[in-house]
């Protein structure tokens, strides 16, 4: 199936004045309730509109614990309120003036920084190019003015004169500056529209800078909105622009690039719509629109879900200078957010965590001074011809970056959560506290918390799927956590029994092959002299049926069906008849939904594939005729990453297809001959530890062994009937619609076809 949304291309960028355009209707967007991270069926979130909410009630949360509404819901924000907070300074200060480490040694090394010297004066130009020499005039300006900065604010008492020389390289900026590019005019340089990564990465630094000075009574309110002005239309202009459609052309950090300076930008600058935008292209919420969502997006962003809650980032297949910039970025967009009281780092079950813990592994050396032995599904690089496949993890350079200090600072310290690589990547990379400039300078002293010391956390985030005869565990460890006892059930309450014991030091991840039955597992944290355990999770071992809806039109409104929650019991569940779709002739004296072959469709909720690696999908169909790429089934986070059944498509016949990264990368099986026409018939896909089959009339007809993917890992944000993302509609009728949790058997699909 083609993609709807053509690859972001060089052509594809307008000129300069049209960079800056902020899009139309962008900033019109609904404010829709959004509510905490964690949910769905297993613990991943199932619906990204409903996935970013207030923070975790507890220590350094900007939600719940004052009482605030979320600065995604109220568009009021929180100043200083970007990476550092004015209680974070007040902790800081505090530690420096015990003496007590490491900020004390951090902030001797920063007073010792020749770029906080009072002596140093600006250097504004009016326009920066990245191609050429200009756009270091902006990184060291930016760095001394950052120091200088920090060098006043941390200062007890506070010395003005670094406030006030600070304020001079801003207003300086704010005076002079009118453009950011990648080649000046009249060069005949090759434009790689570097400019998108500029505006994005010192954008979102001058804006740290100037939400810390707003802070200082010396600076003029006038000096302070030129800044701002200048700050939206030069940088964030550019930011909200590339993030206004998501372009999976590019790689994850151009999003995140973009993201970061939409978020900073949008903070600083009071405008709660460029705030919400980053907010949601990073969660991939798009907020009842059809949209389509960059690499960057948490959903493109990790590519797979190893066992172990092992997260393959997007440019691991590229190499770990720019995985580990998407680390960087990544922990500032998910730190300003908690700041603003949203909880982005708990998004999909951390699903951040499990990318850094896998970009952390992929940079360290065993004890041997090897590198790990990775796991990796084979991906698309989005900047090559769709034939291009990345295999394997790209280990070649072990990266320095310190990127891992809000990641850590979060997850472990704040959290109580174990993330075992990325505290041994902050051991390593520490003494690096500046001189790139895609970085924030003093990580450690800005983030650097005291040690987790609250009781041992339960181990948390468990979540069970059906690989073939396998039920696959994994679960998020705990800080003092030394092993890890697995327990099974028949009864959701227990009594458990006792399955195997996983080391704190090993991949936390456990295989269990059960009888037939339901069953209820749940993970125990040991060590200490303490225990805690985690949620009991269930499955159902080789499956069972999850969702059915007959769509037999009784009253001309039946289009509810029945859906299994993620506790076993069953509710409602309804889709929504669109754009014409109507109700005709079913195949027993019934009625079916009849889909008109231009917009018609039927909508489903999000979630009814949560949590699936084996699955069943089916359908009974009748088609009038048949048109290249109509669907009779869609479900995917977005027009990038999804799974349907076309009717015709591929070299012509019936086709199943699933991609994480558009068309370029889609996996599936077709049949020697299209959908039949001017009968009814029944379609059916199932997978089962990697291998599609594809069923007509119950009767296979194609067969693949080598799926990567499978539902849990595109999503289900948007799911039709009778249409995809932007074809036209199937011309024919639908009903019968079924999903089961497993890969049912030929004979049990056979039956379903009588």
């Amino acid at each position: 199936m083609s993609s709807t949304t053509p690859p972001f291309n060089d052509s594809d960028v307008p000129v300069n004045a049209m960079r800056r355009r902020l899009s139309a209707g962008l900033f019109g967007l609904p404010m829709l309730p959004l509510l905490p991270a964690c949910g769905g069926v297993n613990g991943e979130a199932a619906d990204p509109s409903k996935a970013v909410g207030e923070a975790s009630g507890v220590e350094g949360s900007a939600g719940t614990q004052t009482g605030r509404i979320p600065a995604s819901q109220s568009g009021v924000f929180r100043h200083p309120g970007l990476l550092v907070t004015e209680d974070d300074f007040t902790r800081i200060r505090a530690h420096i003036k015990a003496g007590q480490e490491p900020w004390t040694g951090w902030w001797n090394k920063l007073c010792a920084e020749r770029f906080a010297s009072l002596d140093a004066r600006p250097f504004p130009l009016p326009a920066v190019y990245r191609a050429d020499g200009s756009k270091n005039n902006l990184y060291v300006d930016i760095w001394r003015a950052w120091t200088l900065t920090l060098r006043w604010k941390l200062s007890d008492p506070q010395d003005n004169r670094y406030a006030d020389k600070a304020v001079e390289f801003l207003d300086a900026w704010a005076n002079t500056l009118k453009e950011v590019g990648t080649v000046p005019p009249g060069s005949t340089a090759h434009d790689d529209h570097t400019f998108i990564l500029m505006a994005g990465m010192q954008g979102h630094q001058l804006a740290q800078i100037g939400e810390i000075l707003r802070t200082y009574p010396g600076w003029a309110p006038e000096s302070l909105k030129r800044f701002q002005d200048m700050l939206l239309k030069v940088f964030g202009s550019i930011s909200s622009w590339f993030l206004s459609d998501g372009r999976i052309g590019s790689h994850a950090n151009w999003d995140m690039a973009s993201m970061v300076g939409a978020m900073a930008i949008g903070i600083f600058c009071d405008q709660p719509d460029l705030y919400r935008l980053a907010c949601d292209c990073y969660a991939g919420n798009n907020r009842g629109k059809l949209r389509t969502f960059g690499n960057g997006s948490i959903v493109h962003g990790v590519y797979f879900m190893h066992p172990g809650h092992f997260g393959q980032w997007e440019e691991s297949g590229r190499d770990q200078g720019h995985s580990t910039l998407g680390m960087s970025l990544g922990g500032d967009v998910l730190e300003m957010a908690w700041n603003q009281g949203d909880d982005l780092y708990g998004l999909y079950n951390n699903r951040f965590l499990a990318a850094a813990e896998y970009v952390a592994r992929s940079n360290l050396l065993d004890e041997n001074g090897k590198t790990y032995p990775m796991p990796f599904a084979r991906e698309h690089n989005p900047t090559q011809p769709h034939t291009s496949l990345w295999t394997e993890v790209n280990q070649s350079f072990q990266h320095g970056r310190n990127a891992w200090e809000p990641i850590y600072n979060h997850y472990v310290n704040r959290m109580g959560l174990a993330a075992p690589n990325v505290a041994r990547m902050v051991k390593l990379c520490e003494p690096k506290y500046g001189g790139s400039s895609d970085d924030i300078w003093w990580p450690t002293l800005i983030h650097r918390r005291p040690d987790y010391a609250a009781p041992m956390k339960p181990a948390s985030g468990l979540t069970a799927h059906v690989r073939g005869d396998r039920v696959v565990l994994s679960w998020w460890g705990s800080v003092g956590a030394t092993s890890y006892a697995v327990k099974r059930s028949s009864r959701a309450g227990g009594p458990f029994t006792p399955l195997g014991t996983v080391s704190a030091s090993e991949v936390l991840t456990y295989s269990d092959a059960p009888p037939r039955g339901v069953w209820f597992y749940q993970v125990t944290a040991q060590g200490n002299g303490a225990t805690g355990s985690s949620t009991a999770v269930r499955v159902a071992a080789p499956g069972e049926d999850r969702c059915s809806l007959p769509l037999n039109g009784r009253n001309d409104t039946a289009t509810f069906g029945t859906l299994l929650g993620p506790d076993g019991t069953w509710g409602v569940v309804e889709g929504k008849l669109l754009d014409g779709a109507a109700w005709g002739d079913g195949r027993v004296n019934d009625k079916a939904i009849v889909f008109d072959g231009n917009k018609a469709g039927l909508q489903l909720p999000a979630g009814i594939f949560s949590g699936l690696e084996d699955f069943t999908v089916s359908l009974w169909a009748y088609a009038n005729s048949l048109r290249w790429d109509t669907c009779l089934f869609f479900a995917g986070n977005d027009a990038f990453s999804y799974m349907c059944i076309a009717p015709q498509s591929g070299r012509g016949g019936l086709r199943f297809a699933i991609a994480g990264a558009t068309h370029n990368d889609s996996q599936g099986m077709e049949a020697p001959s299209p959908l039949p026409t001017r009968r009814w018939v029944h379609v059916a896909v199932t997978l089962q530890a990697g291998t599609g089959r594809l069923y007509l009339d119950g009767v296979e007809v194609a067969k693949a062994d080598d799926i990567l993917l499978a539902p849990r890992q595109v999503g289900d944000q948007v799911t039709f009937l009778g249409r995809n993302w932007a074809h036209p509609s199937f011309n024919g009728r639908i009903q019968g619609f079924r999903v089961h949790a497993g890969a049912l058997s030929a004979a049990e699909i056979a039956a379903l076809a009588k």
